[in-house]
């Protein structure tokens, strides 16, 4: 096996998340990788025994950056402005459907997302329950619901900007905006 983390093994994981990301999980093929980066097929399989393994590491790569990004936002001095800009901005959901997919058939695949998800609910769920500890306003929904509430949202409004729809989005993010206002002054000290 190739060494993980090589540069080689990076541009197939590159390759794969466009190949995934652009024309679907149908698409990813040991071949295609190797025709995106300039390599001879057998190549990909020097790196990954199989396209499952291939696939799992993508998704543990993601993941490990995705966690890294939201360990970094809760020591923010408004974390909880820090962690919805991160979930608004960085959803891919055409990305996320495709990994939900391919979970519901590569077991590894399920553990890794299942893994990601709970790791990620932890992070969000303390910045919440620090916050709520803080604000009696916020206190209307337990941490653990805020986090299902504040991912699940940024997932939806990712979603239906990529199809197109905004009708009633505007009203929404002016809706969190007040909420985080209340809980996270802008003008308050840093």
């Amino acid at each position: 096996m190739g060494p993980e983390g090589s540069e080689n093994w990076h541009a197939m994981l590159d390759g794969a998340e466009l190949i995934l990301r652009e024309e679907g999980h149908a698409a990813l093929t040991s071949r295609r990788v190797a025709e995106r980066i300039g390599v001879k097929q057998r190549l990909v399989y020097y790196y990954f025994r199989t396209m499952d393994d291939l696939v799992v590491s993508l998704f543990r790569r993601m993941a490990e950056r995705q966690e890294l990004r939201l360990s970094e936002a809760a020591a923010q001095p408004r974390p909880l402005r820090a962690l919805w800009d991160i979930s608004l901005h960085s959803t891919d959901s055409r990305l996320i459907a495709e990994f939900m997919a391919l979970a519901n058939r590569i077991e590894g695949l399920k553990r890794e997302v299942v893994h990601f998800i709970e790791s990620a609910r932890r992070i969000e769920t303390e910045v919440l329950a620090q916050v709520m500890d803080r604000v009696p306003q916020a206190r209307n929904m337990g941490p653990a619901s805020m986090a299902v509430t504040i991912t699940s949202l940024a997932l939806l409004l990712s979603r239906e900007s990529q199809l197109g729809v905004d009708l009633g989005h505007e009203e929404i993010l002016a809706a969190l905006d007040a909420f985080l206002d209340q809980v996270e002054p802008l003008d308050a000290a840093t």
